[in-house]
């Protein structure tokens, strides 16, 4: 353990942000597929299946009461309820934070600018 402690402290700054943002990639992408295989394994019967119809029943009953508006908004929602849609935003979460943690490295490695400094007080 002290041996990876002493690595990790040798590490510069930008390849720390880089592992950790490997780390975010592999955990999120893996954690989205294994999120994915437990919930598509442990769903039940819809309600279509135990109702023959109700689907159609309530997208009709929703499109007289809210429009055509609120049927996009339900379809929406149900979309959001489906254990693949919510897969795919946990690993598109992941990736998003693993890539702001690569840009922080790469602007970590990027030469420091004498240029934009005020001038020093003497």
């Amino acid at each position: 353990m002290s041996h990876l402690l002493a690595r990790w402290s040798s590490l510069t700054p930008s390849r720390r942000f880089r592992a950790i943002a490997v780390l975010v990639l592999a955990f999120g992408v893996g954690g989205a597929c294994l999120f994915y295989w437990v919930q598509t394994r442990a769903s039940g019967p819809t309600m279509d299946d135990l109702m023959p119809g109700y689907s159609r029943k309530r997208e009709r009953q929703m499109g007289i009461m809210m429009g055509s508006l609120g049927m996009t908004m339900m379809e929406w929602m149900d979309a959001l309820k489906e254990p693949r849609t919510q897969a795919i935003i946990i690993a598109a979460v992941s990736v998003l934070a693993a890539l702001a943690l690569f840009r922080v490295a790469s602007l970590l490695d990027r030469p420091h600018d004498s240029a934009a400094e005020p001038p020093a007080d003497r």
